[in-house]
């Protein structure tokens, strides 16, 4: 039987996490933090109640100002690689909405260590036309995990994420994103252009039929098999 993803979440990673965060952060005490992470309703929650609750320690026993607490997570970030790690980006997603100018870097910088797609949506979902705007520009970026942010983040039905209704109902805002980076160099950023296409498809096929015709034949990459 697979190991339950929430098991991700354990006392080595939550060790290892506590230790780095010290390098950087001297005064972070690393035993009441373990302690309230693995309190009494520990064992009764799953993946992303546990992610919650870890985040949520970390701002607990982090400095108060958002600010100071990113200037920490961002270089530890760097330390730590997969799914479990989306942390950092929760963290700027739970915290940081009300501080455009620090949370967007901090999300581009933690995409690329985990991944900020979860937590780009709700600052799609405050201002559409801000966010989009950055989307464009991440689309551009010379490093490919970024690029990626810029499709994944606004599917309109990103799985295990809140939907986009307004992209759900006019995926129009999307499509200079995609047409960016459909025959981007990266197999990694063109399957997300791929899955966020096949989002779309899901409420308006004839849209994906027309791009499907007037992409065919200009880039083999992009051609549909």
């Amino acid at each position: 039987m697979n190991e339950p993803l929430k098991n991700l979440y354990n006392e080595v990673l939550i060790t290892k996490l506590s230790l780095y965060i010290t390098t950087i952060y001297k005064e972070f005490d690393q035993q009441t933090f373990s302690r309230a992470i693995f309190d009494t309703d520990w064992e009764s929650k799953e993946l992303k109640q546990r992610m919650r609750h870890i985040t949520e320690c970390l701002h607990q026993y982090l400095p108060p100002d958002y600010q100071s607490a990113l200037d920490i997570l961002k270089p530890v970030a760097t330390k730590f690689n997969g799914f479990e790690y989306m942390l950092f980006p929760y963290f700027v997603e739970l915290y940081g909405l009300h501080d455009w100018q620090n949370s967007l870097p901090a999300l581009a910088h933690f995409t690329k260590y985990s991944s900020s797609e979860f937590a780009v949506r709700p600052f799609i979902v405050q201002d559409e036309q801000r966010m989009m705007q950055q989307m464009a520009k991440w689309a551009e970026d010379k490093n490919h995990h970024i690029r990626r942010l810029a499709s994944e983040s606004c599917r309109p039905r990103l799985p295990w994420a809140m939907a986009l209704v307004n992209f759900k109902k006019d995926p129009s805002p999307i499509i200079p994103i995609l047409e960016q980076l459909k025959q981007d160099p990266s197999e990694y950023v063109r399957r997300s252009v791929a899955n966020n296409l096949n989002d779309i498809s899901k409420d308006h096929p004839d849209l994906i039929l027309q791009l499907s015709k007037k992409w065919i034949g200009n880039n083999k990459q992009a051609d549909c098999k």
